[in-house]
């Protein structure tokens, strides 16, 4: 029966899945990083994906971006020649995860949960069939950590897509996850829109603890036993992952607020919000050590750069700026054509998703900037 769907899906994505193939080799990252991230920083290419860009992923000198109609855009590093479109279904709104040569998508709607596409081999080696998974997926190892959108949480092994356990809504009360699961040591926390948070045994699916909090969109994070989870209601709760209690609490007066995904560098998280304020805090007690405020709603997560001492934050203007990781002194901004929706590093650049539909690489070497609609 596996054969058989896993046919199915070939026949199915043929049109797309032929139309992407990375070189052999090209999956193996860098031996050393090669970005000279200090700004300022100049835009080194751009290509446009067809559609509203959602999620950027960097798989050794491969650029895979996911869009909003169902398609995987593969492009080289650094350079951003093009390597073909993956059609994985409707509405790609998860980050995806790679395993050696072989690429996992959360397809959100359309007759399949997980793709599962080898990048060298341009072949679909197995479809998991289901409800459609808006949130990333989350790997460790061998294993692929699921969560449907109507709270349906599975683990499956990325090689063959066998279900080694599943736990279903009924038991943890989930429905309508958009955050990525994260893993915190022998735990999978996993929250929903509703602002359940329930944390499962990563190897058996077991209902460990479960709490009702505020809405949850944006992924969450994990650092030092903490769980940081942002919230819809102006709200960033660090739970310890053991038990689920509160450790501390950012409770913002506008609790309309919508914070994204939290970023740790040391002792220090970064959050920024549709406020347009960006907001450094201590990891174990949630003070705040410093703020800076933008002009527009910041939904993209920031990019931290330790070794240049700097954060990098777009907004939903275009606006791309650099921030001093210590004081958050403004060090350096540019403009984007188009809102930031997503930014991600890379040993190559700082990769920016804008809407309505392009993808940005970003140096600091100066190279000639290389523009193509």
């Amino acid at each position: 029966m596996r054969r058989a769907l896993g046919l199915l899906g070939l026949c199915v994505l043929v049109g797309g899945c032929r139309s992407l193939q990375v070189p052999v080799g090209a999956l193996v990252p860098p031996e050393e990083a090669m970005w000279r991230a200090s700004p300022p920083l100049v835009v080194r290419w751009r290509r446009d994906v067809e559609a509203a860009p959602a999620r950027a992923l960097v798989a050794g000198r491969i650029l895979l971006v996911t869009n909003r109609k169902g398609d995987v855009h593969a492009f080289a590093l650094p350079e951003g020649r093009r390597h073909g479109v993956l059609d994985a279904g409707r509405d790609l709104t998860g980050t995806p995860a790679y395993r050696k040569s072989l690429l996992l998508v959360p397809v959100a709607l359309g007759d399949a949960s997980v793709m599962a596409y080898d990048l060298y081999r341009r072949r679909t080696v197995w479809r998991r069939m289901g409800d459609g998974v808006e949130a990333g997926l989350t790997l460790d190892n061998e294993v692929v950590y699921v969560a449907e959108r109507w709270g349906r949480v599975y683990a499956l092994d990325v090689e063959d897509g066998r279900e080694r356990w599943a736990q279903e809504p009924e038991a943890t009360g989930l429905d309508g996850v958009r955050a990525r699961p994260v893993r915190i040591g022998e735990l999978l926390v996993v929250a929903d829109k509703r602002g359940r948070v329930v944390a499962l045994e990563a190897r058996t699916g077991r209902l460990r603890w479960q709490r009702q909090l505020r809405p949850v969109y944006a992924d969450l994070a994990v650092a030092d036993g903490l769980a940081l989870v942002p919230t819809t209601r102006g709200r960033l709760m660090a739970l310890e992952a053991a038990s689920g209690a509160t450790a501390w609490t950012l409770a913002l007066p506008d609790t309309s607020v919508h914070l994204t995904t939290p970023v740790m560098v040391g002792s220090t998280v970064y959050v920024a919000g549709g406020d347009g304020v960006v907001r450094a805090l201590m990891l174990r007690t949630g003070t705040v050590r410093w703020t800076w405020t933008g002009g527009a709603a910041i939904v993209a997560a920031p990019v931290a750069d330790p070794t240049a001492g700097v954060l990098y934050v777009g907004d939903l203007r275009g606006r791309l700026v650099a921030l001093e990781l210590s004081t958050g002194r403004l060090i350096w901004e540019t403009r984007l054509e188009g809102g930031v929706l997503d930014l991600a590093d890379s040993p190559f650049g700082l990769v920016a998703l804008t809407r309505p539909r392009h993808v940005y690489l970003l140096q600091s070497d100066h190279e000639a900037v290389a523009l193509r609609p």
